[in-house]
């Protein structure tokens, strides 16, 4: 997929219905699954598939540079379809969450706006003016 080419490829996105104070954009899920098992009442067997999925992340997938540039704080992180194993890992921290109370939306389009990062698995995107994503 090259950056700004129309008739992408499906991508797909996990946020929970928590709003960030600082954006005002949902909390990502793995914002929610850290806060989880740091802070969250779970079993010792959520807490270690916590830790391992987050550790997972932590290990392989790249925080894009452009997160730093305060002209893009609106940009929204997406995975590629193809990205199946990350996408698995989100699905098994979207069902903890969920046992837990901390309801997963999970949004996918074509269209994520105007893409400013890509690699193999993900996409940042910054949406068109007046479009929300959650």
């Amino acid at each position: 997929m090259a950056l700004g080419m129309k008739g992408r490829e499906m991508l797909i996105r996990f946020t929970t219905l928590a709003r960030d104070p600082d954006t005002g954009r949902n909390v990502g899920i793995l914002v929610a699954g850290h806060t989880l098992r740091d802070e969250g009442d779970i079993s010792v067997e959520e807490h270690r598939e916590l830790r391992l999925r987050l550790k997972w992340f932590n290990d392989n997938l790249s925080i894009p540079p452009t997160y730093n540039d305060p002209q893009n704080k609106r940009a929204l992180s997406w995975f590629k379809a193809g990205a199946s194993k990350p996408i698995q890992y989100m699905w098994d921290l979207k069902r903890i969450l969920d046992q837990h109370g901390l309801q997963v939306t999970v949004t996918k389009t074509r269209d994520p706006g105007k893409v400013i990062y890509e690699d193999g698995w993900q996409v940042v995107a910054i949406p068109a003016k007046g479009h929300r994503f959650t």
